[in-house]
């Protein structure tokens, strides 16, 4: 399983973001299922809709938000995983914010060993692989 973030849906759908040839190869590898079962949060699919409303108008949010909705499992962030969330944010020393802990949280409940995004900061966690787009040049 793959945990996709907020930066990954946003980088894809902008053409004009720094981020965009790499977010369209590390789809591709999550479309070609080279790490399994692909999974966002619904804090994240917020994160997304809200990003795209403000920037590209409601419409545009819409057709997004549809396309999460039916190409993945998006896991609710109920009171347990926030409260999981809540005692790691407090706990780390890695500058992640209370939706990235969210992740990490969804990750390591639900089992998956990836994650997709730019965020440098998940590097430096020892219990998930980052996607980055260069899997097939590894193989």
């Amino acid at each position: 399983m793959i945990f996709i973030d907020a930066n990954i849906f946003l980088a894809y759908d902008n053409k004009d973001d720094v981020q965009h040839k790499k977010a369209i190869a590390i789809w591709k590898e999550i479309e070609e299922g080279m790490f399994g079962r692909p999974i966002t949060s619904d804090y994240i699919l917020n994160e997304v809709v809200g990003v795209t409303f403000r920037k590209k108008g409601k419409q545009k949010a819409l057709v997004l938000g549809e396309g999460i909705f039916k190409s993945m499992v998006i896991v609710n962030i109920d009171e347990h995983l926030l409260s999981e969330a809540w005692k790691f944010f407090s706990a780390t020393e890695l500058s992640l914010n209370l939706v990235d802990c969210t992740n990490v949280v969804v990750t390591k409940t639900v089992g998956a060993e990836h994650i997709a995004t730019f965020d440098k900061e998940f590097q430096k966690l020892k219990t998930l692989n980052i996607a980055d787009g260069n899997s097939a040049a590894k193989n």
